[in-house]
């Protein structure tokens, strides 16, 4: 940018701008000329007098422009490139202290171009966040989308798995539609975590908890359905003496995630011990589980999206869900472990 002071006020004269890589303001050809010739070049420019100056093309530049004294110092950036300049001229010959002028204008030119290379850094990583939350949100939609679409057809084949299960007679055939079940029901479990996703990264949530639910009934429900599945021993401990204000859907969606986990990543041999209570206003449902292997996962890890267990072949999903859903119920999910348990603790408050 070229200013020029005409009585109290500055006024642009020329403007480049280096994104577009073009002039956009331009009061006279004079100005451009200068502003060409300045970046012909990356050294400083310093002119007491035209009538001394050893420069033909110069002295010709400024005589034109009615100058007699000049100066120009090219402020670089950490690349070498030239982002401005610190520019003085004047219509008369001006004495100046070149050594002094010589230490100030790097220090000056550097501040500049640091700050110009912070605001353009800053620019660029917004752009790139903006992009990364249209590609995220963009991610998610499909993800729902696809979800959505899958759901009831799974669903059916579930259903029409059990059917065949139950009214065929032929030993094979039972064990293959159950087998289809099987799989099926896996399949309806990582749709309903990408469903469960959606609804948390897109806020579609019940809006008030009016529904009093029994949750030592759920519990109850919920581990029967697992004992057809599997053949895991289970300790259950349930002390519920009242009904909890809840999302009835969501929390059983929690205490699935919990329970399937413990089954996934579980000692395949030991006892998964399933505890809930009341304690201190708080509605407390907890998992204990012994470790498969050795290697302790890293907890604060674990509750982040798309984030597996080590040989899950699930989407990574279901203790973010559960997590989310603790939140939204104003609680949380904790992790304990001791030696070669893990226990994760789900608690809301019951006020």
């Amino acid at each position: 940018m070229i200013r020029k002071k005409k009585g109290n006020k500055w006024e642009n004269c020329c403007v480049y701008d280096y994104q577009s890589q073009q002039i956009i303001i331009q009061d006279s050809d004079i100005y451009v000329k200068i502003y060409q010739e300045i970046r012909k070049g990356l050294e400083p420019i310093y002119i007491d007098n035209i009538d001394r100056c050893a420069k033909q093309q110069w002295g010709e530049l400024l005589q034109e422009f009615g100058l007699k004294s000049y100066i120009s110092y090219p402020i670089l950036n950490k690349n070498k490139i030239i982002v401005g300049h610190l520019s003085f001229m004047n219509d008369k010959p001006v004495e100046f202290d070149r050594p002094k002028l010589e230490t100030l204008f790097p220090f000056c030119g550097d501040l500049i171009a640091i700050d110009f290379s912070d605001k353009n850094e800053t620019q660029h990583l917004k752009n790139m966040l903006e992009q990364e939350r249209i590609y995220s949100k963009n991610r998610d939609l499909i993800l729902f989308s696809l979800a959505h679409d899958l759901n009831n057809p799974i669903s059916i084949i579930k259903l029409l798995s059990q059917y065949l299960e139950q009214n065929l007679e032929n030993g094979t055939q039972k064990i293959l539609a159950k087998k289809i079940e099987n799989t099926s029901s896996r399949m309806k479990g990582v749709i309903d975590d990408i469903l469960d996703f959606s609804n948390t990264r897109f806020g579609r949530e019940v809006e008030s908890l009016t529904e009093l639910v029994s949750m030592e009934q759920l519990i109850q429900q919920i581990l029967s359905e697992f004992e057809v599945i599997h053949d895991r021993t289970v300790l259950t401990n349930l002390r519920l003496p009242l009904n909890v204000h809840s999302d009835k859907n969501k929390m059983g969606r929690a205490f699935v995630n919990l329970i399937s986990n413990a089954i996934k990543h579980g000692a395949p041999h030991k006892e998964i011990e399933i505890s809930a209570f009341i304690e201190k206003d708080n509605f407390i449902f907890s998992v204990t589980n012994h470790l498969s292997t050795s290697h302790l996962p890293n907890t604060p890890d674990l509750f982040k999206p798309f984030v597996r267990g080590l040989g899950s072949k699930g989407l990574g999903l279901g203790l973010y869900v559960t997590k989310e859903i603790a939140k939204f119920h104003k609680g949380d999910v904790e992790i304990v472990r001791e030696d070669t348990k893990i226990t994760f603790k789900l608690w809301i408050p019951i006020k």
